[in-house]
């Protein structure tokens, strides 16, 4: 785990390995590197010494050298410090970049956990209203939820579906952004998302509300975007039935 999570904070893999080994072991040479981890012997002096050039190991001159990992405590300190600059650095970079707003068009999110993701990105990102439609007790985005009420929004959750179909999830924010679609099977499930009117439609009529029901939060829907509410419903029709349809072939092979 701890290898892992070194990668992914910008060390490849010999030196994660090498860091690790030297902050459990330590201090080594190269050979007793070599012995003691899965850095190859061959790659071991040199992995020491980018990890030296990088600040993360210390070394003891010898024949042969040995080599001391660099406290965690200051390696992680820097390394914050780092990303924060570069994160800085990118968040203005990509400021300065102008570009069309698609979040009327239809998109499609695949995989559980991307779908998630978008999710709680819209319910962190409302303002007023969140209305949210799940199949089952544990709920994943009940964090993101509350984060919602702590802000003020009002926040409804609702029971959809049954244990025979695929899990459901129907999300609409602000009563503009909205996303339809399942949660299974984790690997091929995806869902619609789109600030398109039409959707919006669909996503109350699928948690049960009716214009007289709707959340006051005022919106003013052009005429030509009711009139492409059906297109936009049969296109999410069909989206549905291929869900279902990928379900089924998933339940088949399980059964098989």
């Amino acid at each position: 785990m701890a290898v892992e999570l070194l990668q992914r904070v910008g060390l490849n893999k010999y030196e994660a390995e090498a860091y690790f080994a030297l902050l459990a072991d330590g201090p080594l040479t190269g050979y007793e590197l070599g012995k003691r981890s899965s850095v190859p012997l061959s790659k071991s002096y040199e992995t020491l010494e980018r990890l030296t050039r990088r600040g993360l190991a210390l070394v003891q001159p010898g024949d042969p050298p040995r080599y001391l990992a660099e406290r965690p405590e200051r390696f992680l300190g820097q390394t914050r410090a780092d990303q924060e600059s570069v994160l800085a650095t990118l968040a203005s970079a990509l400021a300065g970049v102008r570009r069309a707003d698609p979040a009327d068009d239809f998109w499609v999110v695949r995989g559980r956990s991307n779908v998630l993701a978008r999710a709680r990105a819209l319910i962190d990102e409302a303002q007023h209203d969140v209305l949210i439609g799940r199949f089952g007790d544990e709920d994943p985005l009940t964090e993101a939820c509350d984060g919602a009420r702590t802000r003020g929004c009002r926040v409804t959750v609702r029971r959809l579906g049954d244990s025979a179909s695929p899990e459901p999830i129907v999300l609409l924010t602000d009563d503009r952004e909205s996303l339809i679609g399942t949660l299974s099977p984790a690997a091929h499930c995806q869902a619609v998302t789109s600030a398109n009117p039409a959707l919006a439609l669909t996503a109350r009529g699928a948690l049960g509300y009716r214009d007289a029901a709707r959340p006051a939060v005022p919106v003013q829907i052009p005429e030509p975007a009711l009139a492409g509410a059906d297109r936009g419903t049969d296109w999410l029709d069909w989206e549905t039935r291929k869900q279902q349809r990928l379900w089924r072939s998933q339940q088949g092979r399980r059964l098989a």
